[in-house]
């Protein structure tokens, strides 16, 4: 449990970080597409591969579409899962309804403003890994119950 408990601190505030750069720059990398700065910017490293400057450009385009309001509201539920991972670090069963919550919040909001401009969807990975780790907990927690409440099986 604690090794599930530390994976998910180091992502929230992980992603905190990248939540919050990402707020920020996008708005700059558009601006840099549109004036051509981009693939000035990638200029010294002409050497590369062009199906790999290809690449870059259109991961950059594809970023450049995602509406900045993603990355604020996914810095708000990775804060709030953050929260919810110490509680739980704590004991408190109630972080793990915040951290659920903030979850299915992630995967809400990745469906509304980045799943779409993903082509093949990475909607199942993620939901994968959310459930996994919800389950995981939802059943240390049910055990920590069952430790703590024994039925009298008589």
């Amino acid at each position: 449990m604690t090794i599930l408990l530390v994976l998910s601190f180091i992502n929230a505030c992980w992603n905190i970080l990248s939540s919050l750069v990402a707020y920020f720059y996008i708005p700059k990398l558009s601006t840099m597409l549109e004036n051509g700065q981009f693939e000035e910017m990638l200029a010294p490293f002409s050497g590369m591969n062009e199906e790999m400057t290809k690449m870059m450009t259109d991961s950059a385009t594809t970023l450049s579409q995602i509406n900045p309001n993603y990355y604020l509201i996914l810095l708000v539920l990775f804060v709030a899962s953050l929260v919810g991972v110490i509680m739980m670090f704590k004991g408190d069963k109630r972080g793990f309804h915040i951290y659920s919550i903030a979850q299915i919040g992630m995967l809400i909001d990745a469906s509304v403003f980045v799943y779409p401009l993903q082509h093949p969807s990475p909607f199942v990975s993620d939901l994968l890994f959310t459930s996994i780790f919800i389950l995981l907990y939802y059943l240390y927690f049910k055990r920590m119950d069952m430790a703590q409440n024994p039925q009298n099986p008589e």
